[in-house]
């Protein structure tokens, strides 16, 4: 995006131009994170006066921000990825939820705008990447890439016993209850999970688990059903708690940036409370 000085402006007001939804302070911090050239050179002072004529340009791609509660794993002007820390909602639960309680009441917090949009979740349980839009085009495209699985959705976890098959699909179809658990029902919506087993102990078998839809719960149920509940998930079947925390961590996401046509892959790090439990990416 670029916008041309048709006489003497202020920066921030040309920046406002081109960003009207937009606070000051999203403005100053994306100055701050060197997302703007003018006329071809790096800027980010906010006090520049410009002359009739001359260009600024927003970079694609910039430094992501520091933002007090999460990690920003990639952001550019549509579209902003997170490592979500486990025991944080990806969204409200209600309207009334405290705007800080959640990622994306924080990400609106923080950047002072609502015009950033959730475009899938994943379980307050459960850590990793999530990814939100900026701007309503961009909700629409993202989630239509959601719909139609046109995108890699890779999940690790770590479950009770040792799985004998050693990679497979899990299909059935879900159904969420009034009491908000998910069963398998007949009249549910398809799920499909692709699932490998990195490696096993005594106790447990390692996975990598990838989504070919994106159901509520649907791994959970899945490896319940298979006789190998989620270590940590006692609303699913497991009976027991090592690590105080379900074992289950969304490491992985890639998809080609539905304007720049970029392809994106955004990793979390295993968090290292699972390798106490003998867990690896590799």
């Amino acid at each position: 995006m670029e916008f041309q000085a048709k006489g003497q402006i202020k920066l921030l007001e040309a920046l406002q131009h081109m960003y009207p939804d937009s606070s000051k302070r999203t403005l100053k911090n994306w100055l701050a994170g060197g997302r703007f050239s003018l006329d071809g050179q790096k800027i980010t002072r906010e006090n520049l006066m410009l002359e009739e004529g001359q260009v600024v340009a927003a970079a694609d791609s910039f430094r992501p921000q520091t933002v007090p509660g999460l990690k920003i794993l990639y952001e550019d002007r549509y579209l902003i990825a997170i490592d979500k820390p486990v025991g944080l909602l990806s969204v409200p639960l209600d309207e009334e939820f405290s705007k800080k309680r959640h990622a994306l009441g924080l990400l609106r917090w923080h950047y002072s705008t609502d015009q950033i949009y959730a475009v899938h979740r994943i379980d307050r349980e459960t850590s990793g990447v999530l990814l939100f839009a900026r701007g309503k085009q961009t909700e629409d495209k993202l989630k239509k890439l959601f719909e139609t699985h046109d995108l890699t959705r890779e999940y690790y976890a770590i479950v009770e016993g040792r799985l004998s098959e050693p990679k497979g699909i899990w299909e059935s179809q879900l159904i969420e209850l009034p009491s908000l658990d998910v069963v398998e029902s007949p009249e549910g919506k398809r799920a499909v999970t692709h699932f490998e087993v990195l490696r096993r102990s005594a106790k447990y078998s390692y996975l990598r688990l990838t989504l070919e839809t994106g159901r509520k719960h649907q791994i959970r149920v899945h490896c319940q059903a298979a006789g190998h509940p989620v270590v940590g998930d006692k609303r699913y079947g497991s009976t027991e708690s090592p690590m105080g925390r379900l074992c289950l961590h969304a490491h992985l996401l890639s998809l080609v940036h539905p304007f720049t046509g970029k392809p994106l892959t955004f990793t979390s790090p295993l968090p290292s409370i699972f390798k106490v439990l003998g867990g690896s990416c590799g």
